[in-house]
């Protein structure tokens, strides 16, 4: 629930997080990410309204479009990956997001690296 929070306020809260974080909806628009200073070159602000496939390498396509299927179905509620990029530990675990009526709305795609994914937090 959110009650009188700013989108400036809320957008800082989404960057804190250790992840980052992607919503895109049922026609396979990216509609918010956050992180946005970290993300690389595919992820600039004209992508928002865009296919989430122009974000993603042309050969990482088949894969996006088989999570989405899977997502979309309702074969899955989650697909989580983990992945070794460049020597470091990467993972991927999209989260299908329905309405109270089952109804496909979207994803959010959460993405953890290195240490994040593989070391407990300190105080």
């Amino acid at each position: 629930m959110i009650h009188n929070m700013t989108h400036e306020q809320l957008c800082a809260l989404l960057d804190v997080l250790p992840m980052e974080l992607a919503f895109v909806d049922a026609e396979d628009r990216v509609r918010f990410w956050n992180r946005m200073d970290e993300r690389g070159p595919a992820w600039q602000p004209s992508v928002l309204d865009g296919p989430v496939q122009a974000c993603h390498l042309e050969s990482s396509a088949p894969a996006v479009n088989g999570v989405l299927a899977k997502l979309k179905s309702g074969q899955r509620d989650v697909v989580d990956r983990t992945v070794t990029i460049d020597g470091k530990v990467t993972r991927f675990r999209w989260f299908a997001v329905r309405d109270e009526q089952g109804r496909y709305l979207g994803c959010l795609e959460m993405i953890q690296y290195g240490t994040e994914v593989v070391s407990s937090p300190t105080s």
